[in-house]
């Protein structure tokens, strides 16, 4: 009798153990279709921090196409900066605009519809990124500096306090992982169970002379490619706890810096809190832009750019339509 239970018991057993293996395989399986872990992965070096890694494209989520080109830019579109005439759109995810966008909601692809197809628009971009990694990526690509006709440099508070490190692979993903049930659970639900820093926005603090220096070549290295007396703008970032402060104190504390980088090579400083158009409702999460945010970010950065870059042919062509159409939207 003893037997027959026992081999009863191992029965069950064996049925338990199969059916947690044929449940994990079925989870594996709907997470992977699910296109949670269709992501972009980086590469990861002591000098740049991370970068994205070149020519890879996917769509997150089944429904939110991503792409970057053979210079690690995010856009579809192939570098060659012989087509048309060149403007280059310097950030961090303000400007690479990262999983939670379809392709064509993210800044540059506003700002290209804005401009029209005289010119190209060069984003040079990744999540979490200061000023600093972006001028490691400018100095490593000098091509890309050499073809800039003009740039747009956006800046938040803190950009020039220090670089951006890599965080690990459950933040910037450095190689796709072995089980996205797995990856799914570690970076989507864990952190809601208990406290792990998953923060991938730029650190912040106060400003370094060593990397002001260094922000300042590369804005040196720009404008000589530009050959122009006004060859690019920069654009302050604010979050939207420091829009909000604007609005009775100064939110910048690196402003009287920018200023004088700005006078020095002809810059247009566009501060995006004194907007007439920015407002609270357009932020995401409290940092980053809604879709409708991008376009009207995308309009502010794109009026700028045709006073600055064409001052005596304001019109880019469909510019003054789409602008009036995003606005009218909005309201």
């Amino acid at each position: 009798m003893a037997g027959v239970v026992s081999q009863k018991a191992k029965i069950s057993l064996l049925k338990g153990f199969f059916a947690v293996i044929a449940l994990l395989a079925i989870t594996e399986i709907s997470v992977r279709l699910s296109g949670i872990t269709d992501f972009p992965i980086y590469a990861v070096d002591d000098e740049i921090g991370y970068i994205v890694k070149p020519n890879q494209s996917g769509m997150f989520l089944n429904k939110n196409s991503w792409a970057f080109n053979s210079k690690s830019m995010p856009t579809a579109e192939e570098w060659n900066p012989s087509l048309r005439r060149n403007i280059l759109l310097i950030g961090n995810s303000i400007v690479m605009g990262g999983n939670p966008y379809e392709q064509k909601d993210k800044l540059a692809a506003f700002i290209a519809s804005d401009t029209g197809d005289k010119y190209s628009i060069w984003p040079v971009a990744a999540g979490g990124w200061t000023n600093i990694n972006e001028a490691v990526y400018l100095r490593r690509n000098p091509d890309v500096v050499k073809a800039a006709d003009f740039f747009v440099w956006e800046y938040m508070s803190g950009g020039l306090s220090g670089l951006s490190l890599w965080r690990g692979d459950y933040v910037f993903p450095s190689a796709h992982p072995a089980s996205s049930g797995w990856y799914a659970f570690r970076r989507y639900i864990v952190p809601r169970l208990m406290k792990i820093n998953m923060n991938e926005l730029p650190p912040v603090g106060d400003l370094r002379e060593n990397h002001r220096a260094s922000f300042e070549a590369s804005i040196a290295e720009l404008s000589k490619a530009s050959g122009s007396e006004h060859p690019g703008l920069i654009f302050t970032y604010p979050t939207r706890q420091e829009l909000l402060a604007s609005a009775h104190e100064e939110w910048l504390p690196e402003r009287d810096a920018l200023k004088e980088i700005c006078r020095k090579y002809g810059l247009v400083m566009v501060d995006v809190a004194k907007s007439p158009l920015w407002n609270a409702s357009l932020y995401r999460d409290g940092v980053h832009p809604t879709v409708a945010g991008n376009a009207l970010l995308a309009k502010i950065i794109s009026d700028s750019i045709a006073d600055t870059f064409l001052p005596s042919s304001r019109k880019w062509g469909n510019f003054d339509q789409v602008a009036s159409s995003v606005s009218a939207g909005l309201r």
